[in-house]
């Protein structure tokens, strides 16, 4: 007698195929969904802050907010205790800006730190709704002692 292959035993072909393409369209799926989400808060959180010479050249600028890093100059420094509003100068090598920032003042705010202040620039005058200071490294180098 000869072996018979019954329809039970034999492979599927077409729903072996149709199962491959069913993951292929679900993993193109995941990785689009992936792709998109990666983009689009990758761009939100991404924050470039501009230099002082930069803002002034900045035709559009008025109407957005943009954040401006420069050195807290030395002269110009005026705290308003009484409504929590301090005026300050930003300079970079390419000019300086007024600033006016209202709010918590970190504690190592001071003439010579850098700074990023955020906010809009009116009428020359920049009006931060944040400011951010860089902390001074108290990192040295150990000088040898003598000995």
């Amino acid at each position: 007698m000869a072996t018979d292959i019954s329809q039970e035993t034999a492979p599927k072909p077409k729903r072996r195929m149709r199962m491959r393409w069913s993951f292929i369209i679900a993993g193109v799926a995941i990785a689009g969904a992936i792709l998109y989400l990666v983009l689009a808060n990758t761009g939100k959180s991404a924050q470039y802050y501009m230099t002082v010479s930069e803002l002034r050249a900045c035709t559009s600028c008025g109407t957005q907010t943009v954040r401006v890093a420069g050195v807290v100059a030395v002269d110009g420094l005026t705290r308003d205790n009484a409504h929590q509003i301090i005026h300050f100068t930003v300079k970079d090598g390419g000019g300086t800006l007024p600033v006016e920032y209202g709010g918590v003042v970190p504690d190592v705010f001071k003439p010579g730190i850098q700074v990023v202040v955020e906010g809009h620039l009116t009428n020359g005058l920049f009006k931060a709704s944040s400011l951010l200071a860089k902390c001074p490294s108290k990192f040295q180098s150990a000088t040898p002692s003598a000995g």
